[in-house]
């Protein structure tokens, strides 16, 4: 189905792939694994025929025997959607912001099948049965993808990429946002697919469990070159290289100690509600009577469903959406403070969004979006030092500073995002899914840098994760959402204790 020879590129005589050769037969899943920056993104849009500008690309990619690269643009577009389905990893980028869920699969049906107007209602009935496949609701048509979480947004990625039966299906991170019960799910969803259509699937992965249920062969790629390639039982119980061990070792950290100090942040009664369009509708609650507090240097683990609620907890605490309750912060009503002040206190609390690429500025360097929050601040002492602090820091070398976002890897970006809230010095952190779009031995790095920023700086941490390893790794306390209420609220050891 899918034959890749000899494919090399290269971008100003810097060599970016080496020789990747692979091939992947009908109804089979071969997995790309490596570290952030390793080439693995950028072999996806080949595939798509998305070639960087300013490339130079040789070798040959043949899809259903049909060489790729002597495609002209009109048939690319033919192509994809239809005979290639594509998963991007940055769901909220790969929207359209200002059109619906239902415009969206509407859309890539109507191109590729042509429909005529009479034929309307079955266009409706099979937007429904996609949203259906991926666990979203039909009332879900007319919302906008900013209505969407981060899961969900991930969730209508796969059913647009899906929604043609494709021949093969390129998934870049298709489970980054996913909960444990809904990541489950969409792996059934992919299999059960492939089954009944002879799929074939290149899944590009930075969960190994994942890997290892769905894969037939994983390809490690280190640097842009193609290391080692096995059928994935034999490279999980014998890898070859030295380089594929150590992505697959296993994570240890000294549990974080108890916190006696201040209390940093206490939430009391906090909600948001929906306005609802006419006087006769029931508002809908987005959050209900959520309280909590938070000491100087201690961590809290926010756990629950896509769409629990989660990220708008984050939002209403930082000022993004209005909210009702009580919030004192850093001694003050946060809720309360009029917008002189809290411009000048922004600094305090910093956010680091889960969609690392639609929240840096495209048009501007790395330099730009690191100076850009101090610079607003007033806050530009010895700023030059502190911009090579944190590159230090979050492990980026210092070229990455003259580079743009595109330029850069999804788990790149991510440490950037981290070290454009760190240089402000921040009191309080709140992460979305910071360690998503990182490999085992960059998700082990941003731990122990988070670890080492909180011991040094005594900053308090909301971390939203799915990540198990990074719960008992940071955290002293998890609150969990479900349908924006507070379901527990315990230490991490009570919590582990119900988990096993």
């Amino acid at each position: 189905m899918l034959s890749v020879r000899h494919v090399s590129l290269s971008i100003n005589q810097t060599c970016l792939l080496d020789d990747i050769s692979f091939n992947v037969e009908a109804g089979e899943t071969l997995a790309i694994v490596g570290e952030s920056g390793a080439g693995k993104t950028l072999l996806s849009k080949l595939l798509l025929g998305l070639e960087p500008r300013g490339s130079t690309v040789q070798g040959v990619i043949q899809v259903a025997g049909k060489n790729t690269r002597d495609f002209s643009e009109t048939e690319w577009f033919s192509v994809r959607g239809k005979e290639i389905g594509m998963v991007s990893q940055e769901p909220f980028s790969a929207l359209n912001p200002v059109k619906s869920v239902a415009w969206h699969l509407k859309r890539i049906l109507f191109i590729h099948r042509h429909h005529s107007e009479k034929s309307i209602l079955t266009l409706n009935e099979r937007v429904t049965l996609l949203l259906e496949q991926v666990d979203l609701p039909a009332s879900f048509k007319s919302r906008y993808p900013h209505q969407l979480s981060g899961g969900q947004r991930q969730r209508l990625l796969i059913a647009i990429a899906i929604a043609n039966k494709p021949k093969l299906l390129v998934a870049d991170e298709p489970s980054t946002a996913l909960d444990p019960n809904v990541r489950q799910q969409i792996l059934t969803l992919l299999k059960t697919i492939q089954q009944q259509t002879n799929m074939a699937i290149v899944l590009i992965s930075h969960d190994l469990n994942l890997v290892k249920q769905v894969a037939n062969t994983v390809a490690v790629f280190k640097e842009g070159c193609l290391i080692e390639i096995q059928k994935t039982a034999d490279l999980f119980n014998k890898p070859i290289e030295e380089y594929t061990r150590s992505l697959m070792k296993v994570m240890t950290f000294t549990r974080p100690k108890p916190i006696h100090s201040d209390v940093n942040l206490n939430v009391k009664d906090l909600s948001v509600v929906l306005k609802t369009t006419w006087w006769w509708q029931t508002p809908h609650y987005l959050l209900s009577g959520i309280s909590f507090s938070l000491k100087k240097g201690e961590s809290l683990g926010l756990i629950g469903q896509s769409g629990s609620g989660k990220s708008t907890l984050a939002k209403s605490l930082l000022r993004l959406i209005p909210a009702k309750g009580k919030v004192i912060f850093d001694s003050h009503e946060w809720l309360n403070e009029k917008r002189s002040s809290l411009r000048l206190s922004r600094y305090k609390m910093q956010f680091v969004f889960q969609d690392n690429e639609s929240n840096l500025n495209p048009r501007m360097k790395i330099a730009q979006s690191l100076s850009e929050g101090p610079q607003a601040q007033g806050r530009v002492d010895n700023l030059s030092e502190r911009i090579t602090q944190v590159l230090i820091d979050v492990d980026l070398p210092l070229e990455v500073l003259s580079r743009y976002p595109h330029q850069l890897s999804g788990g790149q970006r991510q440490r950037i995002m981290i070290a454009r809230a760190l240089i402000l010095e921040s009191k309080l952190l709140i992460l979305d899914e910071p360690t998503t779009a990182l490999d085992q031995k960059n998700r082990y790095r941003i731990i122990v840098l988070l670890k080492k920023i909180q011991a040094q700086r005594q900053v308090s941490l909301i971390l939203i994760t799915h990540d198990w390893e990074l719960l008992t790794a940071l955290c002293h306390q998890v609150m969990t959402l479900d349908k924006g209420k507070l379901s527990s609220y315990q230490s991490v050891d009570t919590w582990l204790a119900h988990k096993e």
